[in-house]
């Protein structure tokens, strides 16, 4: 069931309905029963199965780890096993064979053996919901809270269904309190949870669809679309993958305030980012707090990192030498997030090396780049300063979007050299028009980006959905009803049309 889909609508409406028609202490029991049939329609009885191994294993792990923190031994035994065995899961269903791959790139070079790939279905969620049930272990192990007795409201956080699709990454410290209290039906939450779901749709299937078009036409062949036309299929694909992902959060988000639940937000308008550090922390933010909570400060507690520090400040002094060990800790963390995103050394380097070269760069200039502006009298503070270092930190991005988006590592770098070249027969092919898109749907896109940007920009400042509801009644459903008869009208969707699933759903 794709949560772009009419079914899907029924599902959480007739949910709706039931939920806040039963009395309030079953809420949680009415929330297991859809979370199940939710996760069966979108991935069968597999998915199910596996689900229920792993959270009771969790759950179990969890209980027996805090009843034995006298004996800190026990509680080490049952958190590595519980801890390796979903570990191992995520990585069999997963990324299995990227280390077959590797085992047959070294063993090719001496003409040793090489092993036939392994075929798994991965149970659906699996990424987001591992990262999710692990942190509450890794809680509960660190002793921030007790762990939880209700076995359903434990199994409810697990498998809230919205979020099994693309995050986000929930703590259980922050939802505890959603799923134990008891929610009434609010017309102006229901009022907010729409606006918040059709948003999403727009994003999706207005704007994410078209981008889809342009950018699949040439990345197919970028060899005949080459030169600027890569870098344009570049920007049209950072466009799609902010529209597909932000409205898939729209939709998650709205459908959980539609049942009295908040969830936190994954996005904050990450292109008015002025640094690459900035950005990710606007972008997937909670899967950037994940690795940095749980990754990142853990390994500069080690004492492996404790004296690469008194190494790194006995050679280049207190300031300098007290940041090496972050500049290693961030290069395992950002070569864990690529991997995490598919095993592939297209999402190890465009999803997480990259990126971590940028900003450990950043931080080593950072008084150099400061000592530039102050020479040059540079105000940092206007506009035109500001929207210098937005477009930068974008085109630092997009370099990295475009090993995400290219077929394969090797044909990233393929693209990269294309980009210096020019098709003579680059006019035959009819330019942007003949990428797809005709001129009323390019029409339609310009409309989709220009309204985004607009909103985008009003972000800034105000919460749009607070502006819009200080307006009167007439002006305000004049925005909901066209807002909702550009999405019918315009969006892609309907029989004989299969619209892409979320790209963040394949993680």
């Amino acid at each position: 069931m794709s949560l772009i889909s009419f079914q899907y609508l029924f599902f959480i409406i007739a949910l709706a309905v039931v939920y806040y028609l039963i009395p309030g202490k079953l809420q949680k029991y009415a929330l297991l029963i859809a979370d199940y049939i939710f996760m069966y329609m979108c991935g069968g009885v597999k998915t199910v199965v596996f689900m229920l191994i792993t959270s009771i294993s969790v759950f179990a792990g969890a209980r027996i780890i805090a009843s034995r923190r006298e004996n800190k031994n026990i509680g080490k035994l049952v958190f590595s096993v519980v801890f390796l065995m979903n570990i191992a899961f995520l990585i069999c269903f997963k990324y299995i064979n990227f280390f077959i791959n590797s085992a047959n790139q070294i063993s090719g070079l001496f003409e040793g053996t090489q092993f036939d790939a392994i075929t798994f279905i991965a149970p659906f969620g699996i990424s987001f919901y591992t990262l999710t049930i692990l942190g509450y272990l890794i809680d509960v192990f660190w002793e921030k809270y007790d762990p939880e007795k209700d076995f359903v409201k434990f199994m409810v956080f697990c498998s809230f269904f919205p979020q099994l699709t693309s995050g986000p990454i929930t703590r259980y410290s922050e939802m505890e309190k959603e799923f134990s209290t008891i929610h009434r039906f609010d017309l102006k939450r229901a009022e907010y949870a729409s606006q918040r779901i059709l948003w999403g749709f727009f994003k999706k299937l207005v704007i994410s669809e078209r981008a889809a078009t342009l950018v699949n036409t040439i990345y197919a062949d970028y060899e005949t679309y080459s030169g600027l036309y890569i870098i344009f299929g570049t920007m049209m694909f950072a466009l799609q993958l902010y529209t597909d992902f932000s409205g898939c959060m729209d939709i998650v988000i709205g459908t959980a305030e539609l049942l009295g639940i908040k969830l936190p937000e994954n996005f904050t308008t990450p292109f008015y980012s002025e640094t690459e550090s900035e950005f990710w922390r606007r972008w997937h933010i909670t899967l950037g707090a994940w690795f940095k909570d749980y990754l990142l400060y853990t390994l500069l507690k080690t004492e492996l990192f404790i004296k690469i520090g008194d190494r790194a400040k006995a050679l280049f002094g207190k300031k300098e030498g007290k940041k090496v060990p972050t500049y290693f800790g961030l290069f395992v963390l950002w070569f864990t997030v690529g991997f995490w995103h598919g095993g592939l050394w297209k999402y190890i380097v465009g999803s997480g090396l990259i990126h971590c070269f940028y900003m450990i760069i950043s931080m080593i200039f950072e008084k150099r780049f400061k000592k530039v502006n102050e020479f040059f009298g540079f105000n940092t503070e206007c506009f035109s300063f500001r929207m210098f270092r937005r477009v930068r930190t974008a085109i630092l991005v997009c370099t990295g979007f475009m090993f995400f988006r290219a077929d394969s590592f090797g044909i990233a770098i393929d693209m990269y050299r294309h980009i210096g070249t020019w098709n003579k027969n680059i006019i035959a092919v009819g330019g942007i028009v003949g990428l797809g898109l005709e001129y009323n749907d390019l029409i339609v896109l310009m409309f989709g980006i220009l309204l985004l940007f607009l909103v985008s920009y009003l972000q800034q400042n105000v919460m749009v959905r607070d502006l819009i509801a200080k307006q009167n009644l007439p002006f305000r459903w004049i925005c909901y009803i066209s807002l909702f008869i550009f999405v019918i009208v315009y969006g892609q969707y309907g029989p004989g049309y299969n619209a892409s699933s979320f790209i963040y759903q394949n993680f």
